[in-house]
């Protein structure tokens, strides 16, 4: 009997850069001072390469701070690729 072969694994794109430009938050700095600004504490470096995908580890309290500052929900900050 043949193995049944995996499904391909499914990628999420993260789209926090939108939301930055479609709410004006003209860099990474100022979205840091932002959060800062509800309590939530990040580097710039950390969340440049959160955003850019370049990590697989997000905080629960990050993720609900870019909720708030952004004023969205969980499933506008990435979509399916």
């Amino acid at each position: 009997m043949a193995k049944k072969k995996p499904p391909p694994r499914r990628a999420v794109v993260w789209r926090v850069r939108v939301l930055m430009a479609e709410r004006n938050v003209r860099s990474v700095s100022e979205l840091v001072r932002r959060l800062e600004e509800i309590g939530v504490s990040i580097s710039i470096a950390q969340l440049g390469r959160l955003i850019d995908g370049k990590t697989q580890h997000w905080s629960q309290d990050v993720i609900e701070g870019l909720m708030t500052v952004l004023e969205c929900a969980v499933g506008d900050l990435w979509r399916e690729r």
